[in-house]
This record gives C-alpha cells, sequence and structure tokens, in this order.
C-alpha cells in the first residue's frame, strides 16, 4: 500500500484536540520520508503527522515494497518498525543502508531489550517504545534531523486529535 491511509480511516484519530492546539505549523524544512508500519491505524496516523509538517511521506506495510521505493526515489530519512510481516527493521534498515544512507528511528511496543541493543548495533539512530508519544517522537526527529542536516526545526502545533490518537493507541498483546 503506497499512499497512507487518512485519519479518519484510525476511529482514535478522530477525537478532538485540547481547545489550546492551533494549527499545524509547516516546517520551514521539506523532507522525504520512508514510512514502514505493518499496522495500517497507526501508519495512517503517523503519515498524517509526519505530511501535517509539511513532510513528503511514502508508506507501506511491507519491507520488499521500501525496498522497491528507496530503489526508485531518494528519502531523508525512515521510520520503520521493528515487525514487519516478512522481515525485522533491523534486517530491512541493513538492505536500505547498502542502497545508501538513510538515517533511520526504529519503532516497536513488543522489542525486547536486546532487539533494542541489536536495533542501536544495527545503526539506527533511536528506538522508540510504542505506544507512541507524540512530543518524544517530536524530539527525536528535532535531533536526527539536527544531527544528519544541521539545522533545528520549527515551532510546532499538532494536528487536531493526533496527539489523543497515539497516546490511546496500545501495542498488540503478544
Amino acid at each position: 500500500m503506497l499512499a497512507a491511509t487518512g485519519l479518519a480511516r484510525h476511529e482514535a484519530c478522530s477525537g478532538s484536540a485540547p481547545r489550546s492546539v492551533g494549527a499545524p505549523f509547516p516546517m520551514a524544512q521539506s523532507f522525504r520520508i520512508l514510512l514502514v508500519e505493518d499496522d495500517d491505524s497507526l501508519r495512517g496516523c503517523l503519515a498524517e503527522f509526519l505530511q501535517s509538517q509539511g513532510w513528503g511521506v511514502s508508506s507501506t506495510a511491507f519491507a520488499a515494497e521500501a525496498l522497491q521505493l528507496a530503489r526508485a526515489q531518494r528519502y531523508d530519512f525512515g521510520l520503520l518498525d521493528y515487525h514487519l510481516p516478512e522481515t525485522t527493521g533491523t534486517q530491512l534498515l541493513q538492505q536500505l543502508l547498502a542502497l545508501r544512507p538513510l538515517p533511520s528511528i526504529l519503532m516497536s511496543g513488543m522489542a525486547s531489550a536486546a532487539e533494542v541493543a541489536t536495533a542501536q548495533q544495527a545503526g539506527f539512530f533511536t528506538f522508540l517504545r510504542q505506544p507512541l508519544d507524540l512530543a518524544q517522537l517530536r524530539q527525536s526527529l528535532e535531533r536526527l534531523i539536527h544531527s544528519h542536516f544541521g539545522g533545528p526545526l520549527a515551532p510546532w502545533n499538532p494536528p487536531p486529535g493526533i496527539t489523543e490518537s497515539l497516546q490511546r493507541r496500545q501495542p498488540p498483546t503478544p
């Protein structure tokens, strides 16, 4: 699935945002992101969040499609899930890095301490546990961008409903 699903397709994303949250403030920088997440609703929410920053997003649930996308287009960074249908996020990153450099963040709600250590050794910029906290995701993205592209991000206001969506999202039980 190349196109990301929208917020309306994720029941938790349709909640209203607190009144203090303003309209999204697009980033001054334009980045291309490869998003690989096998949970359709979470992938849709993350794509919406990233697009609200003014960034281009290609999303898929499958490693093979992610590799195909990476061969056809250059991405600035990746946001990869650890547990994918065909492989792991760490194995996928190694295949992506064989094509070209791709700073990436790994996410998982079920990764063990050993898997986190393996991710760090594999070259991920950082690891985030799910359910994702948007403030933590935002900070990780800022650090990645500052580290790899040399600049800070502009101020940010989350899109309505997305903060509550990711806070309520629970990882699947094993």
